[in-house]
C-alpha cells in the first residue's frame, strides 16, 4: 500500500504499529505496519512494489510520514 492509503488506515485506527526491517536486497530497508486484524501490510510505491530505503533515516521518515510517532526496527 501506499504512504497515501496507509494514512487512511492510520485514521480509521486500523494499523497498530510501523516496523522497519533489513530487505532481502542486501544494505537496504523496508517498512512494513501491522494491521489490527492481524498481519503486515507492506509499504509500496504507486506501482506496487515494496519500497527499499538505504537507511534507517529514510525509512523511518516514511513510516512517520503515514502518523507513527515511533517506529520499531527489527535486525536479524
Amino acid at each position: 500500500m501506499t504512504i497515501n492509503e496507509l494514512r487512511g488506515l492510520y485514521r480509521e485506527h486500523q494499523l497498530i504499529e510501523a516496523i522497519i526491517e533489513p530487505s532481502a536486497e542486501e544494505g537496504t530497508w523496508i517498512v512494513e505496519f501491522r494491521h489490527t486484524c492481524g498481519g503486515l501490510v507492506l509499504l509500496t510505491d504507486v506501482h506496487g512494489e515494496e519500497c527499499h530505503y538505504p537507511d534507517l533515516d529514510m525509512a523511518s521518515k516514511s513510516a512517520m510520514a503515514v502518523g507513527f510517532s515511533q517506529v520499531r526496527v527489527e535486525v536479524d
